[in-house]
């Protein structure tokens, strides 16, 4: 018979009754286990010198999607977004991760300023990610976290003017929803 996995509040409970020891060989072998378990564990450790060496990495595997060093980007979105992805999963500072996802539009927007038009697809695309990161900022509630970002926010929208789509008007809708905007903000529609 084949036991099912184990419940979030089952492996709590078990690893309450896990004497010190029993928990250091659990956590050493979990880090010599994979490279995401390895990157979590010297992110909680480590501190932000390590999350910002990972951030420099995950940064050059966004970019490699849009511009690789050789040829014409490949431009694999879904390469490119689970990058993200694995980031987010180990970075406990969402500071990081936004920088990372902000950065993954401004890679899209340098790619069509570029090469030209994309699909829509594309442009929906950059459009989610940078209205995950206007929502992420709205959630955290920290006006110094939107201050660290605004000029980058604004940059993208000044960068997309001339694009197809609807990019652009999409991006200013988005950047309105952000609680610090005033009414008579220059980027709102």
């Amino acid at each position: 018979m084949v036991k099912k996995k184990m419940s979030m509040a089952e492996l709590k409970k078990e690893l309450k009754q896990m004497s010190q020891d029993q928990m250091i060989d659990l956590v050493t072998r979990l880090y010599k286990s994979s490279k995401e378990a390895c990157d979590l564990i010297n992110g909680e450790f480590a501190g932000d010198a390590y999350l910002e060496q990972m951030l420099e990495e995950s940064k050059a595997k966004v970019r490699k999607e849009f511009f690789p060093t050789r040829g014409m980007g490949r431009l694999s979105l879904s390469a490119a977004k689970s990058a993200i992805s694995a980031f987010k999963k180990v970075c406990g500072n969402p500071k990081y991760v936004l920088d990372l996802q902000l950065y993954y539009v401004e890679c899209g927007v340098e790619f069509t300023n570029t090469y030209g038009d994309i699909t829509e697809a594309f442009y929906d695309s950059m459009d989610s990610m940078y209205s995950t990161v206007v929502r992420t900022l709205n959630k955290l509630d920290d006006i110094h976290l939107f201050e660290l970002f605004k000029d980058r926010l604004i940059a993208v929208i000044d960068e997309t003017g001339g694009c197809g789509w609807g990019f652009n008007e999409g991006l200013c809708f988005s950047y309105g929803s952000l609680k610090w905007v005033e009414e008579d903000d220059e980027y709102l529609l």
